[in-house]
C-alpha cells in the first residue's frame, strides 16, 4: 500500500507525516535523533578502538540519523535501507537543509528495499561484512505486517548482522501511552539474546500529538555498563545531548517498570506487540500522569537476574484470533470478570475503547434477534456432538424457555440457569459483537426485507440462512472449547 506522505509548514518549522503520523518536527527531531544515533555510534567507537565502522540504519529515509552519524570520523561506511523510494526523494530534496545533505555523501550507500527481507538476503552472502551498528529508524506500526521489523525474528537477524559486542540502537514506542507494547519490545530483544537497555525521552512536538514520552532500546549482547556510557566521548555540536542528561534517560518509574515482567515477547506467529498497541491497558494510561515515586535506573540493573525473572518465552498462541480470545472470555467468566477492554480488545486500528463500551451495551439488543429456543433445538439435534454436560444444560435451559413463553405456572421452571448456558449465551454474545464487524448482514441471519419494519424474510438466495448456521456452529464450538476449559483446570 502507497504511504501517504504529508508537510506542513509552520512559523517554527516543517512537520512530516507519513500516514497521518508524525515522523518528525524540524523544531525538536535533533532530540529524537541524537538520542537515537549518538549513544550507539559512540559506543561502538570506545569498544572498537581505530577501527572503520560500518553502520546499518534501517528506516531514516529523511536522512536525519544518518546525518547524526556522519558526525563521526570513525564512521567510514553506512549503508540505509528504506522501503520507500518517496521518502528518500524527500531526503535528498526538501529535507537536505535539515540533514545537512547527508544522502549525497559519499560515505552512505542508499538502497531502497523492505528492511526485513534486505536483511535476511545480506546473511546469505559469504562475503558480507558485520556490522558494528545497527539503527532501527521506523514508523510507528499500524498493521500486524508492519510489527515484523520490531519481532524476535528482526532482532535475531540484526544480532546475526552485528560484530561481536556490536550495538543496537532501536527507535520504540512510548513507555508511557502504551507501556505494554514498549516493555514486549524489550521482552523481545531479551528473548532473542540481547541485553536491552531502555531509555525514554521527552519530545515536545510528539507530547503535543499525544504520543507521551518516547522511547529507545540501547542492545548488544554484550551488557552496556553506566562506567561504559559516562567515559564516551560526544561530539562537542551536538543540539541537545549531553551525558547527564542521556544517563537521566534510563530512569524509570517503578510501577512502569514492573509491567515488563506482565507481557509476553513478540514474533511473527504471536503479535503480541500488535496486540498492546491496540489494547493498551487503561490502569496503565492512568498511572501515566503520576507525578512521583520511586526510580529505577536499568543502568543498574544485574542484565543476568533480569534474564532470569524476564519472560523470554514467547507465546505461541495468536492474541488476536477468535480461539484466543474465547479462551480469555471463557476463564473470566469463570473469574467473575467483566473488563470490557479484555472481553472484547480491538482488532483494527480504527477500534477505540468507546467503541469497544457500545459493543458490549448492544448484547441485549443483539440476542433478542434470535429465537434462543429454536437455536438450543437446532443444537440439541447433534447433542452427540456436545459434552455430556453441555447438552443437559442446554435441555434444561430449553424446558425453561418453554415453561416460560406457555405460562405453565403450575409446572415448576428449573430454578436457576445453567452455569454452562450462562457461558454460552455470554460466548453467543461476544462471537455476534466480533462477526458483526466483519459480516453483518449474516450475523443476524438477515435475507431480503422489502420495507424498514425489521420483518425476517428467506430472500431468493437463501442468504438468510448463513447467519444461523454461523451462530450455531461457533455456538458447538464455543461449547466444545468450554468442556477443554474445564478439562484443562
Amino acid at each position: 500500500m502507497t504511504a501517504s506522505l504529508f508537510i506542513e509548514h509552520q512559523a517554527n518549522g516543517i512537520a512530516f507525516y507519513i500516514n497521518g503520523e508524525l515522523q518528525f518536527h524540524s523544531a525538536d527531531e535533533a532530540i529524537y535523533h541524537e538520542y537515537l544515533v549518538i549513544p550507539a555510534i559512540a559506543l561502538a567507537v570506545k569498544r572498537f578502538p581505530q577501527v572503520p565502522l560500518r553502520v546499518l540504519i534501517c528506516g531514516g529515509g529523511d536522512g536525519l540519523a544518518a546525518r547524526d552519524a556522519l558526525r563521526f570520523v570513525e564512521v567510514s561506511q553506512i549503508d540505509l535501507v528504506d522501503y520507500d523510494a518517496e521518502v528518500l526523494n524527500l531526503g535528498r530534496t526538501k529535507f537536505a537543509p535539515f540533514n545537512q545533505n547527508s544522502l549525497t555523501s559519499p560515505r552512505v550507500r542508499v538502497q531502497v528495499g523492505e528492511a526485513f527481507n534486505w536483511l535476511s538476503e545480506q546473511a546469505f552472502q559469504s562475503d558480507r561484512a558485520p556490522y558494528h551498528v545497527i539503527i532501527g529508524d521506523f514508523t510507528y506500526p499500524k498493521t500486524n505486517q508492519e510489527t515484523q521489523i520490531y519481532s524476535l525474528e528482526w532482532f535475531r537477524l540484526v544480532r546475526q548482522a552485528l560484530v561481536t559486542g556490536g550495538i543496537i540502537a532501536q527507535n520504540a514506542v512510548s513507555p508511557q501511552r502504551t507501556a505494554q507494547g514498549f516493555w514486549c519490545l524489550y521482552q523481545t530483544t531479551l528473548a532473542a539474546g540481547l541485553l536491552p537497555k531502555p531509555m525514554q525521552i521527552d519530545i515536545p512536538s510528539f507530547r503535543q500529538h499525544g504520543y507521551g514520552d518516547w522511547g529507545f532500546l540501547l542492545a548488544s549482547e554484550t551488557e552496556i555498563s553506566k562506567s561504559e556510557l559516562s567515559k564516551m566521548i560526544l561530539p562537542s555540536d551536538l543540539q541537545e545531548l549531553r551525558r547527564n542528561r542521556l544517563l537521566n534517560a534510563f530512569v524509570f518509574d517503578q510501577t512502569n517498570v514492573a509491567i515488563r515482567h506482565q507481557v509476553s515477547a513478540h514474533t511473527q506467529a504471536s503479535p503480541q506487540l500488535f496486540y498492546y498497541l491496540l489494547n493498551p491497558d487503561p490502569a496503565h494510561l492512568n498511572h501515566a500522569e503520576a507525578q512521583s515515586e520511586p526510580k529505577v535506573d536499568f543502568l543498574e540493573i544485574d542484565p543476568a537476574t533480569e534474564l532470569q525473572s524476564s519472560q523470554t518465552s514467547p507465546s505461541s498462541a495468536d492474541p488476536l484470533q477468535l480461539e484466543s480470545l474465547a479462551k480469555v472470555w471463557l476463564e473470566q467468566c469463570d473469574r467473575a470478570e467483566t473488563n470490557p477492554q479484555t472481553l472484547l480488545p480491538s482488532q483494527h486500528p480504527y477500534h477505540t475503547s468507546h467503541m469497544t463500551a457500545e459493543w458490549l451495551g448492544s448484547a441485549k439488543q443483539l440476542l433478542s434477534q434470535i429465537d434462543l429456543s429454536r437455536l438450543f433445538k437446532k443444537m440439541l439435534e447433534r447433542s452427540d456432538e456436545l459434552p455430556p454436560q453441555v447438552a443437559d444444560d442446554l435441555q434444561r435451559s430449553l424446558l425453561a424457555m418453554e415453561a416460560t413463553s406457555n405460562n405453565l405456572g403450575d409446572r415448576p421452571a428449573p430454578e436457576n440457569t445453567p452455569a454452562t448456558t450462562a457461558k454460552v449465551l455470554i460466548m453467543l454474545a461476544l462471537t455476534l459483537l466480533v462477526a458483526n464487524t466483519l459480516a453483518p448482514d449474516a450475523v443476524f441471519a438477515k435475507g431480503f426485507s422489502s420495507s424498514g419494519s425489521g420483518s425476517y424474510s428467506d430472500g431468493e438466495g437463501g442468504w438468510g440462512w448463513v447467519g444461523l448456521v454461523m451462530l450455531i456452529g461457533g455456538s458447538m464450538w464455543l461449547a466444545n472449547l468450554m468442556e477443554d476449559n474445564s478439562n484443562n483446570r
